[in-house]
């Protein structure tokens, strides 16, 4: 496996200290919200995959906020990948 250009390691780290989850409001890199990101050179493709974990609630209000919590983590982590690598495919799975 080819070795992560250092430019684009920091493109990724900058990303992740940047971003901060809303409720913690602790940066995605403290938390380890990300625990891969693939990236695709010839594709100009980027996949993000969060660490999280969906809980089981039975409190329907509790579903919905994180439900709506993880919505805009993945809203927040594809913008701010996406303003970093203009043109490139980005993905948040």
């Amino acid at each position: 496996m080819k070795e992560l250009d250092l430019s684009v390691r920091q493109k990724f780290d900058s990303v992740l200290d940047r971003l901060k989850e809303p409720q913690s409001e602790l940066s995605f890199a403290e938390l380890g919200l990300v625990k891969k990101i693939s990236y695709h050179e010839p594709e100009k493709t980027i996949v993000a995959y969060l660490d999280v974990l969906t809980p089981r609630l039975e409190c329907m209000a509790c579903s919905a906020v994180n439900g709506f919590v993880l919505g805009t983590l993945e809203r927040d982590l594809k913008v701010a990948l996406e303003a970093e690598f203009p043109g490139w495919i980005v993905k948040v799975e």
